[in-house]
């Protein structure tokens, strides 16, 4: 009711999610639980997607201060950082005003933690999941360190004490005894050890006290801590084609395989938040939030290559860890002046991620002459010279810090108090500065005066065998290769600085509100290329206008208008110049320095009514235009694609959607039917993107926006015996076809097929104090799919999986959970 009644109060297009509406689903961090906000579609179980606008163009915030992009290879925020237990509620702003940041256009989603209670608590709870398939079931995994329980790597692959730097690496000669004892050092950690998938467990405690203060004034906590470890394991088919311009000529595979994938995940979540009421009018919060999660996952390859040693079966492998961190800290105070009719807030916040994957191993071997069915040994492909491909060691670390500062002042200039007039005014300044440093190096059989048969002899070892110290030499033994070069680290920094002026002024039936924001912002990279330092600028200075209009139909219903000017800038991974290879895709990512800021016009069209309270029943039209858009794509690369970034000359989107939140109670004469809640929201939403007559015609020249869903439907059903405090809970989702990567003639455009998913939940209060919760996540099972269009260059414009080619395709499980959880 909270949720609802703050967003008919709002100025804005907004829709919002309660942590109420959080506890009645299985959804374990914000990803999962934004998928039922209406528009919203989740990609890769982590990035929010509003009204079809790709995720790069969001803006999150935590608890009023702006939050960083968490990824190295694009701007985007991701949610499963966030750990649903923690979460207050979810606002997603879907239209502009002065006093928000300006750049977005999908939506502005602010996020709040818990803070609020009304006696002293300390609840534990408990937890277990099964997934068919998985638990219970074999698991491989490279050998990690005591501390990846906790969600981090305490060294074990950190590269050696003493490691010789890049430079002097390269300086040295292959035969050298530097690279020698270097190679030595390494671990020979290559064979993934076979374990058995235990189920998912997880646990938590929080507490919320009130402390007695002398004199004025109230201190308050809540704290929360959790902790969580899950499995998974499924197959996924992996293809690529030869894709011929002649449609007379067949399709034909250029690979095939089947990754065996493994994953395992280990979280750490804590908020610690903390009210100083000071007396009526001042009041000052300190809010944590700290995350960390650690990542481990294998993927084993088998399949077949039909360019490359055709006929020979293959089997790659990637050994992967990765540690994510997130803590982001705000001071913020509200004080209200009542003999002026005034009121200030200000925040300050501080931000700091840091990623680190350590020590990725990728690989390739391959079976000569043999069926698949023989003991025939697999061979080590040793490249010739370094590359990101074979027998290649990676080191990765990203950490950003950021500050920022936002004052808002509001002076009241008379009204009512449901109708006030008033002024407001502000600025925002934050600075962000990060570091990225990568780091890779390959093993080698040199020629020269080596014995060829030797080589042969190592490269045809078992894989825990070929890289042991033994046979790191330099003669008749394999050497280390550095591969990094200048451009695969850079440092940046970004200063945003900004200053809005608003009014609110209702007349008669309308309530005007609008005003003007102006943003400096400031980015700089700092890498290097093979000749020298590269430094690139980008200032660019943003004005910006917003008015938004509601209009009283009658006493629970309004009309909202709104219209705004935003911008969405270049993140900083998408400038560097630095390459990455992503071995799930058998790609490279790739920055563009040239990319420009996209300029875009929103205007938005609701009706909303409120028939009681908690209640809503809204329907509404948008449409955006785009100048300048930024746009993943494929780019053309010998026998392999890869992504860049680039600018689009111009993009539309435009839909139509609807949200009724309703309860049956005092509806039917029948009492089981009055317990039940609907919430249902749906979209439709068309797109167009225009790359301009002189854009590389490789490039699909009009499509839809990359990710945009032509419709999303989101429902829930929810049964509440208050009484016996028994609940039941459904929740249903499906979006439509939607473009995975954009193509262009060589590898087309690859899209992701609808999904439907069904999640349940029932809840029971045993006593008072004691609660059991069970749950099935991903019902149906549904698999992902992931088609090439191979007959959009004869005019398709949609996959057909009957005739159409697929790219990727695979099931990760049903999930059952059940939980028990105890309040003191």
């Amino acid at each position: 009711m909270a949720v609802i009644s703050e967003m008919r109060r709002s100025l804005n297009v907004v829709s919002g999610i309660s942590s109420e509406q959080i506890r009645l689903s299985q959804d374990r961090d914000a990803a999962q639980a934004m998928s039922r906000v209406p528009g919203i579609t989740i990609v890769n179980n982590r990035f929010v997607m509003v009204r079809g606008v790709p995720e790069r163009y969001n803006q999150v915030m935590i608890n009023n201060a702006i939050a960083p992009s968490t990824e190295i290879d694009r701007r985007t925020f991701s949610f499963d950082l966030i750990p649903s237990q923690v979460l207050d509620r979810m606002l997603i702003f879907k239209s502009g005003s002065p006093e928000n940041p300006g750049d977005f256009s999908g939506g502005l989603i602010k996020l709040y933690t818990k803070n609020a209670f009304t006696e002293d608590f300390t609840q534990v709870s408990v937890g277990l999941g099964v997934r068919p398939g998985t638990t219970f079931q074999k698991y491989l995994q490279a050998e990690g360190s005591r501390t990846d329980l906790l969600g981090f790597d305490n060294g074990l692959r950190s590269l050696p004490a003493g490691f010789p730097d890049r430079e002097v690496l390269q300086g040295t000669s292959r035969f050298s005894e530097l690279r020698e004892t270097a190679g030595k050092g390494l671990r020979n950690d290559f064979l993934p050890q076979q374990t058995q998938a235990i189920p998912d467990i997880s646990a938590g405690i929080s507490f919320g006290k009130n402390f007695g203060l002398k004199g004025p004034g109230s201190l308050s906590t809540v704290t929360s801590f959790n902790i969580s470890q899950s499995y998974q394991q499924y197959a996924r088919d992996f293809f690529r084609y030869f894709t011929w311009e002649n449609r007379e000529l067949p399709i034909l595979r250029r690979f095939a395989f089947e990754d065996a994938t493994y994953e395992k995940d280990n979280r750490i979540g804590i908020i610690s938040n903390w009210n100083y009421r000071i007396n009526a009018f001042n009041r000052i919060e300190f809010k944590n939030l700290f995350n960390q999660i650690g990542e481990n996952t294998t993927v084993v390859r088998e399949g077949y290559d039909y360019q490359q040693f055709a006929g020979n079966l293959r089997r790659n492998y990637m050994l992967q860890y990765r540690s994510r961190t997130l803590l982001t800290s705000q001071l913020e105070g509200t004080h209200q002046f009542p003999a002026s009719s005034s009121s200030l807030n200000w925040v300050l916040g501080l931000n700091h991620i840091a990623e680190l994957e350590p020590d990725l191993r990728r690989f390739r071997t391959i079976q000569f002459g043999s069926s698949p069915s023989s003991d025939a040994p697999f061979s080590m492909i040793l490249p010739p010279s370094s590359n990101l491909f074979d027998t290649g060691r990676y080191w990765g670390e990203l950490t950003e810090n950021g500050l920022s500062n936002s004052l808002s002042f509001e002076k009241m200039l008379g009204g009512s108090d449901e109708r006030p007039r008033k002024i407001k005014a502000g600025y925002l300044a934050e600075f962000r500065s990060r570091t990225f440093d990568a780091r890779y190096i390959n093993y080698l059989y040199p020629g020269g005066g080596n014995d060829p048969a030797i080589g042969e002899q190592i490269r045809n070892l078992p894989v825990d065998q070929i890289f042991a110290p033994d046979n790191i030499r330099r003669s008749n033994g394999l050497v280390i290769e550095e591969g990094t070069r200048p451009v695969d680290s850079y440092t940046a920094q970004n200063l945003l600085t900004a200053g809005y002026l608003s009014v609110v002024y209702p007349i008669g039936q309308f309530n005007l509100s609008g005003g003007v924001r102006v943003e400096n912002n400031m980015q700089e990279v700092n890498s290097a290329n093979d000749v020298g330092s590269l430094t690139i600028s980008n200032p660019v200075f943003s004005p910006l206008g917003f008015l938004n209009v509601d209009y009283s139909l009658a006493e629970n219903t309004l009309v909202r208008f709104g219209y705004g000017k935003t911008v969405n800038r270049p993140e900083f991974r998408e400038i560097a110049p630095f390459q990455y290879y992503d071995f799930r895709l058998e790609a490279t990512v790739t920055g563009n320095p040239d990319l420009r800021v996209a300029d875009i016009h929103n205007v938005d069209l609701r009706i909303e009514t409120y028939p009681r309270p908690g209640e809503t029943i809204s329907f509404g039209v948008f449409y955006k235009y785009f100048l300048n858009p930024i746009e993943a794509k494929i780019v053309v690369q010998t026998e392999s694609p890869g992504f860049a970034y680039g600018n689009a000359e111009s993009a539309y989107n435009y839909g139509a959607e609807v949200e009724v939140r309703k309860s049956f109670q005092n509806v039917f004469g029948s009492a089981f039917l009055n317990r039940f809640q609907v919430n249902l929201n749906a979209s439709l939403i068309y797109s167009e993107v225009d790359f301009g007559p002189g854009e590389d015609l490789s490039q699909d020249q009009r499509r839809p926006l990359q990710g945009q869903s032509p419709y999303i439907i989101n429902a829930g059903l929810v049964y509440d015996h208050v009484e016996r405090g028994f609940q039941v809970g459904a929740a249903y989702n499906v979006f439509g076809q939607r473009i995975y990567a954009v193509g262009n003639y060589l590898f087309p455009t690859i899209f992701e097929l609808p999904r439907h998913a069904v999640d349940l939940t029932v809840s029971k209060n045993l006593t008072e104090k004691l609660t059991l919760k069970a749950g099935v996540q991903d019902l149906l099972n549904a698999p992902y799919r992931f088609f090439e269009n191979s007959t959009f260059l004869y005019g398709s414009t949609k996959v057909d999986p009957s005739v159409d080619s697929p790219i990727f395709q695979f099931q990760r499980g049903t999930l059952f959970t059940t939980s028990v959880s105890y309040l003191f």
